[in-house]
């Protein structure tokens, strides 16, 4: 009978917990995918790259997203079980809170895993390679400087053009008008061209076609027009493309080795040593909180005796606790990268909540702290 309760209650808020994750996942990872539309239309990306660097960094997004699903999941159910009085029948039947309570810790403590390793390993690395991609995206001259039928403008004054681009790489209808030089504006235009990497760089070799230089002298706008044709002209566009990537990976695109010991010649990571560290210690917080919201919920509302009124006081109590004992955690965070005698604490509050939690569950009584709550609510609510 224990077995087939505890399948029930695992099933009641496991249903709930997932929805809440889908929903909550996908509203923050469309504001994520918006930040990345500038990849996909001034880049020239295609879909496909487009739903690959959003889902890279989807795990970073499962590490805010998993405790507040579960959170508010907990409450859901134990609500839904209080209020149809499925509870009392289990209490009336002989049922103990922490047999009620064990369902939900089990789904607590996988969510628990699931962070830690998310946030160990799987986000950062998401998010290491999603840094690598978006430069090479930006590094790509074939997408983003030669895009058919769209003025491209690379650099400030230069604006290059190609009718159609085939799928062998010739290009047709070319038109590069460099303007950097007010006083001399080069317009080179070519029936065909093709891109041509090289060690140096990338050309751009047209044929068939001509330059129009004009020369102008002091501020006067007509100028000297020169018109030179060509039967094949290679024009240097590795002057427009940054060198080697320059960036270093910041505390959450490291992994946790490269947080606790940073290598020698690591610039950044010798730089915000500290920073580093409170960030490793953060990542293993993280993994008890899932935990320690189930417990404020169990805590909150499985105690709670029977109000005809609702348990509306209740709950607003578990979410105010929640949020603040979750600020300070971050709280808490910010400051130990600068001052490392916190990491301590960022460890001592999840787990003494989850120590007074197990106590008002196991049955010992707070009561005094929900007085003072709910003569603190305004009057009508229960």
């Amino acid at each position: 009978m224990l077995k087939s309760l505890s399948q029930y209650l695992f099933l009641q808020a496991l249903g709930p917990f997932i929805v809440a994750s889908i929903v909550l996942t996908g509203i923050i990872w469309l504001t994520q995918a918006l930040r990345m539309l500038d990849v996909l239309i001034t880049q020239g990306q295609t879909l496909v790259t487009f739903f690959e660097l959003t889902a890279l960094a989807l795990p970073s997004t499962l590490v805010i997203v998993l405790p507040i699903s579960l959170f508010c999941a907990i409450l859901y159910t134990l609500h839904k079980l209080i209020s149809d009085s499925e509870i009392v029948v289990m209490f009336s039947a002989g049922i103990s809170r922490s047999v009620i309570a064990t369902p939900f810790l089990v789904i607590a403590l996988g969510t628990s895993a699931l962070i830690l390793l998310f946030s160990i390993y799987v986000a950062p690395a998401g998010l290491r390679e999603l840094k690598s991609q978006l430069y090479e995206i930006r590094s790509d001259v074939a997408t983003a400087m030669i895009r058919e039928g769209t003025f491209a403008n690379p650099a400030q004054g230069l604006t290059i053009y190609v009718r159609e681009r085939a799928s062998d790489g010739t290009t047709y209808g070319i038109l590069v008008h460099d303007s950097r030089n007010p006083k001399e504006p080069i317009t080179y235009m070519a029936e065909t061209g093709s891109l041509v990497e090289t060690p140096n760089g990338p050309l751009l070799v047209m044929f068939n076609g001509n330059i129009q230089r004009v020369s102008r002298e002091g501020d006067r706008e007509m100028g000297a027009a020169t018109l030179l044709y060509f039967d094949k002209y290679t024009y240097d566009l590795s002057q427009y493309i940054d060198t080697e990537p320059s960036f270093s990976y910041e505390g959450r695109e490291r992994y946790f080795s490269e947080l606790i010991n940073p290598a020698r010649d690591d610039t950044y990571g010798q730089t915000h040593r500290e920073k580093l560290l409170a960030d490793a210690h953060e990542r293993l917080v993280e993994g008890v909180y899932p935990t320690m919201l189930t417990l404020i919920a169990l805590a909150t509302l499985l105690p709670a005796p029977f109000n005809r009124r609702g348990y509306a006081s209740r709950i607003a109590l578990a979410a105010t606790l929640a949020l603040a004992i979750r600020l300070l955690g971050f709280v808490l965070a910010n400051g130990a990268s600068t001052s490392t005698y916190l990491i301590p604490l960022m460890y001592l509050v999840p787990f003494a909540v989850c120590g007074a939690c197990i106590a008002i569950i196991a049955g010992v009584r707070f009561d005094f702290l929900f007085q003072r709550f709910r003569a603190a609510m305004p009057r009508g609510r229960a």
